[in-house]
């Protein structure tokens, strides 16, 4: 769960939102994310290329817009010596990977077993990029913190609903997902980290945020909300995905 101060229930979200935004209707349409938005805001950073094909209501936004640091390596070199891990079977492999990271502070570690799991992932994060995450309070009044998630290639890249409409430009990273899929061929693993951004973050927070994005973007009945979510919102009922605790972190 996510200790953070700025926990809200669905009314008190629609609240962060300007009339406009109520329905998911209209907040697609009027979205940073969207055409009409896109002189407002974009979730891209200076340093996230943007995605080739991206469906027509996604835009792609200036790199100058962002001044955030990416927080992780991007590719595996960087952080473990590869031909030594490869010397490895896949089950010591994520042992090492999560043993590695269990000291360090705002770092989970996860893996992703199946070369064909992650392909369907990327297919569908490239051509669904866009999500929202409810995570719990931890008070257990009912009142949850809402994510918003993208996708750029093999990162996924969150922040909250108050910043993406409250902060616009300056709207920072509170998560980042990294998948590293080098080891694939070899071990047919994929070893994912996520950084925690913003320390108000729990890990378990973001272990459940990492387990429910593999689940959404892998799994037929959890994809079937991102797709209607980025192709079909008039479809998507917003209020029942954030009440219903099977979507919550």
């Amino acid at each position: 769960h996510v200790s953070c101060p700025q926990l809200g229930s669905w009314s008190r979200m629609r609240r962060w939102l300007p009339p406009p935004f109520h329905s998911l209707r209209s907040f697609m349409r009027s979205s940073p994310f969207t055409p009409s938005g896109s002189r407002k805001i974009g979730l891209m950073t200076h340093c996230l290329a943007p995605l080739p094909n991206a469906p027509k209501c996604i835009p792609t936004f200036s790199r100058r817009q962002f001044s955030f640091t990416y927080p992780t390596p991007r590719k595996l070199e960087e952080i473990v010596k590869i031909p030594l891990l490869l010397m490895n079977e896949a089950d010591k492999i994520v042992d090492i990977w999560t043993d590695y990271h269990s000291s360090k502070p705002g770092v989970f570690a996860g893996v992703l077993k199946g070369k064909r799991k992650f392909q369907v992932l990327m297919q569908r994060a490239q051509k669904s990029p866009l999500f929202i995450y409810p995570l719990v309070s931890p008070d257990g009044g009912g009142n949850y913190f809402v994510l918003v998630s993208q996708f750029q290639g093999k990162h996924c890249l969150f922040t909250s609903l108050e910043d993406f409409n409250e902060k616009k430009e300056n709207a920072q990273p509170h998560l980042v997902i990294t998948f590293y899929d080098e080891l694939i061929n070899e071990k047919d693993l994929v070893l994912i980290r996520t950084d925690i951004c913003n320390p108000a973050f729990s890990l378990q927070a973001a272990k459940n945020v990492n387990e429910n994005v593999v689940k959404n973007y892998v799994s037929s009945d959890g994809y079937d909300l991102v797709d209607r979510f980025n192709h079909d919102p008039s479809k998507f009922d917003i209020e029942s995905y954030l009440a219903d605790p099977a979507n919550q972190s």
